[in-house]
């Protein structure tokens, strides 16, 4: 398969939670910084990811949807499109951004219900990054408008949900990139990991013990059924110890 090294990096409880609460986002880390510490301390989160750019400089930085919008979340209304939607279901990729002189690297969201709809360009926080959303076939019509009104590039592929395997390929192919580096745990590096997808795990392991039945973990993803399923062997690579005794621990992924 031709497609982009990925790289898996998130910070983690010894339990293996990557929040604190069932439907979290990364903004709840704004609205409670004295508990989410707790699990991820922000010098700590930010020497790790600086030192994760520098050992592999992505190209491309991926989140999942439910990173930024919790399923409990209202959606933002959009106006109803009303016109012919067939040319709306073709990649999106403006000329201007594609070949933007001053853009290095993407910020892209695995969105394949449209959920995300805000406009956020990634640009006013950085001018070297521009957001790009990678969707399916029966993404609403209004959603994809939306985009496109924004001048926000989007990729499809997939129906129900995104074609990992597929999109990745497109990416690769169409926008050039070599790594991609994700922050998200749960649904999104389960998916990545059970399609065979993830090169390289890197754990921010934090001596703290949440618990739970629903709160989401490292890697959510359909149980093990034998012989179809089966767990996914590690190489570690590398450990290291950070500040209050908190170890990051870098994996290779082994695939028959």
């Amino acid at each position: 398969m031709n497609r982009p090294k990925v790289v898996l990096y998130v910070g983690a409880s010894l339990d293996g939670r990557i929040t604190l609460s069932p439907n979290a986002t990364m903004f709840d880390n704004y609205k409670q910084p004295e508990l989410y510490n707790m699990l991820c301390a922000s010098g700590d989160w930010e020497s790790f990811s600086k030192q994760i750019c520098e050992i592999y400089k992505p190209d491309m930085f991926l989140e999942g949807c439910n990173m930024l919008v919790a399923e409990t979340d209202e959606l933002i209304e959009l106006p109803k499109f009303e016109g012919n939607a067939e040319t709306l279901y073709q990649d999106f990729l403006p000329d201007d951004i594609l070949h933007r002189p001053s853009r290095k690297t993407w910020t892209s969201v695995v969105d394949g219900r449209g959920r995300f709809r805000n406009g956020y360009t990634a640009e006013c926080d950085d001018p070297e990054t521009y957001m790009i959303h990678l969707t399916t076939e029966t993404a609403p019509p209004e959603y994809l408008a939306f985009l496109r009104q924004r001048n926000l590039p989007y990729l499809i592929e997939g129906k129900n949900r995104v074609d990992l395997p597929k999109m990745f390929e497109k990416v690769k192919n169409l926008l050039k990139v070599e790594t991609i580096a994700t922050s998200s745990g749960g649904r999104l590096s389960g998916a990545l990991i059970r399609h065979s997808l993830l090169d390289e795990i890197n754990i921010m392991l934090n001596p703290v013990v949440i618990g739970g039945y629903t709160i989401p973990s490292l890697f959510d993803s359909p149980e093990p059924r034998w012989p179809d399923i089966l767990p996914n062997k590690l190489e570690l690579m590398e450990v290291k110890n950070l500040s209050r005794n908190v170890l990051w621990l870098r994996y290779k992924v082994i695939y028959a």
